[in-house]
């Protein structure tokens, strides 16, 4: 039987992104046929509740769990505004994976699975590429970077079993809802006009897709310590075209006003992954179109919407 760790987003006990929200989904894969064995770095510390950014709470956590797989998902929410969440970020990212990484080298596990970011890249004119080179823009990205960056070092010269995932904007069941798709469904729900800055362009990737290449990552047995694929739908689309495919998949009209929010760092430029690595190497691909991954969000937040919260701004 095969033992997971999968850390969690750190910030609140609510989950921080779709990621942690449905991870727990890989612990009943038949593939795997496993038992999670889960840390929560996001909850007070307590004796049974580790904080990633606590070395000696983390090591024991690794040690009590004796993890064969470790999922590695754990990072602040949303972008740094101030100097305390600039901290956070830098503490999590860098700090708590170092100490993740150094846990599991003492352990001895089979292959370390990293939920990197598109944020750590230069932004380009066209599809990502993972030899693409790190040059990000936000602090998000930076503390994203120095992560990937810190564990490439982890893989070459200590032979951690690393995988990076660098996932582009994953959507699905468990987004926060000052997300930019849960504001577009919630608008669909309850026809309150949605703040839209029409232009930027993303690569949105459903979460099922991104558990998906999860598990392709923790079965494949030949892959070198290192290696990074890129994880999103390989395409792109603008905010307003996602409006309108919302629109479609809720049977529902959206109304929409422009230019009424600050937009994040996330909001602007051309987004779009090359996952032909992915593809040639992990035999992944996504298997939901925008439509279809936007159909099954909208579902889980019909049922849920009475517990959603307005947005105070949209972020990516």
């Amino acid at each position: 039987m095969i033992r997971l760790l999968i850390t969690a987003a750190p910030g609140s006990s609510a989950p921080a992104s779709p990621v942690d929200c449905s991870m727990a989904a890989i612990g009943k894969s038949s593939h795997l046929n496993s038992r999670v064995a889960r840390a929560r770095p996001s909850l007070p510390p307590t004796p049974s509740t580790p904080t990633s950014t606590d070395r000696s709470q983390t090591e024991a956590a690794i040690r009590q769990a004796r993890p064969d797989i470790d999922f590695h998902c754990a990072m602040a929410a949303g972008h740094p505004t101030n100097t305390d969440t600039r901290l956070q970020a830098l503490s999590t990212s860098v700090n708590g994976t170092a100490h993740l990484a150094e846990a599991a080298l003492s352990t001895g596990v089979r292959r370390f699975i990293h939920m990197g970011s598109f944020l750590v890249y230069q932004q380009q004119s066209r599809p990502v590429r993972e030899s693409d080179p790190i040059q990000p823009y936000s602090f998000r990205g930076a503390a994203k970077a120095g992560a990937s960056l810190w564990l490439q070092q982890y893989a070459a010269l200590c032979a951690l079993p690393l995988v990076e995932l660098r996932n582009f904007s994953v959507y699905g069941p468990g987004e926060p809802a000052r997300r930019f798709i849960p504001t577009v469904l919630r608008s669909a729900l309850d026809a309150t006009p949605l703040p839209l800055i029409p232009a930027p362009r993303h690569d949105f990737v459903f979460i099922d897709d991104v558990v998906s290449a999860c598990l392709r990552a923790a079965e494949h047995e030949h892959l070198p310590p290192g290696a990074i694929f890129n994880i999103g739908s390989g395409q792109t689309w603008r905010n307003d075209e996602v409006v309108r495919i919302a629109s479609q998949a809720s049977g529902r009209d959206i109304p929409c006003h422009t230019g009424s929010y600050a937009p994040s760092p996330a909001d602007s430029g051309f987004w779009q992954a090359d996952i032909s690595e992915a593809a040639a190497r992990l035999s992944w691909e996504p298997a939901y179109s925008l439509e279809e991954g936007l159909r099954a969000t909208y579902k889980v937040r019909r049922v849920c919407s009475p517990s959603l919260t307005p947005a105070h701004g949209l972020t990516l």
